[in-house]
């Protein structure tokens, strides 16, 4: 199993990495398990899934029925950990030809704070990564925004349980990206996550020479290596208006340029 991981500054593009990702693993006859981290889980839509059951929304269940709100459903002969992880299986994770998806969302409107969540996130990750995690070829995880997924220790479960193989910090060239690809690799070195190798991809810059110096700006200044760079791609915009799953537009610039980055980093 490769798990590949990306991160960055929020509208980097790093849901549409993750599904044309998923898109090139599925074409290859390889199963992904997709775990889509960002609270405003946006990687259902790019793989044309209707709105999917996420793990905030069986942590809400869970508390409700403690406290009374909705009827207890909950046998009494297991714990709550066991009740949750027969939720995810039975109704967070989505099978799909190619791929099963898990999307971590966050509590309803009326918990104001995601700890609980994340809590529970955290100790329901290690179980699937340590129970069935082992029999996908790939997995490939959508981050949430910036450094905000590393004190709720989700990623940790995956890092150092077995351990991710690339993360991949999005760039859209601008100074703010490389702030944050910068923060990020400083903040798994700081925790001494197992990680093999940290890079960067940059989305949306075509010009020649602004890509030598996004990547000699981020060599010199930051320490990260930009391996690849992803052009805009007019077609994906096309696919989001019209709701369109990324496996089945053609293959667009972006899918090719992604295609050709994973056979770079040996997944193909």
């Amino acid at each position: 199993m490769t798990i590949l991981v990306f991160s960055g500054k929020g509208g980097t593009g790093k849901t549409t990495l993750s599904a044309l990702s998923i898109r090139c693993f599925a074409e290859r006859g390889e199963i992904t398990l997709a775990l889509d981290f960002d609270p405003d889980s946006h990687l259902y839509k790019l793989l044309g899934l209707h709105a999917t059951a996420t793990l905030g929304q069986m942590v809400d269940r869970i508390h409700k029925e403690k406290k009374a709100e909705m009827e207890p459903k909950k046998p009494i002969d297991i714990s709550d950990q066991e009740y949750l992880l027969s939720l995810i299986a039975q109704e967070v994770i989505v099978e799909q030809q190619g791929f099963d998806l898990l999307t971590l969302g966050k509590p309803s409107l009326d918990i104001d704070c995601y700890c609980p969540v994340y809590l529970w996130s955290e100790y329901a990750i290690s179980q699937i990564m340590r129970s069935y995690g082992l029999t996908y070829k790939n997995v490939v995880v959508d981050c949430d925004p910036g450094t905000e997924i590393f004190p709720r220790k989700i990623l940790d479960q995956i890092a150092n349980n077995p351990g991710i193989d690339y993360l991949l910090t999005v760039l859209d060239g601008s100074r703010m990206s490389l702030d944050t690809a910068k923060e990020i690799k400083d903040e798994v070195n700081r925790r001494k996550l197992k990680v093999k190798n940290i890079s960067a991809v940059c989305t949306r810059v075509d010009d020649a020479e602004v890509q030598n110096e996004i990547r000699e700006t981020a060599r010199n200044n930051y320490g990260i290596e930009v391996i690849a760079f992803i052009p805009i791609d007019t077609e994906i915009v096309k696919a989001s208006l019209t709701n369109q799953s990324i496996l089945n537009m053609p293959d667009s610039p972006a899918y090719k340029a992604t295609r050709t980055l994973l056979n770079a980093l040996q997944f193909l």
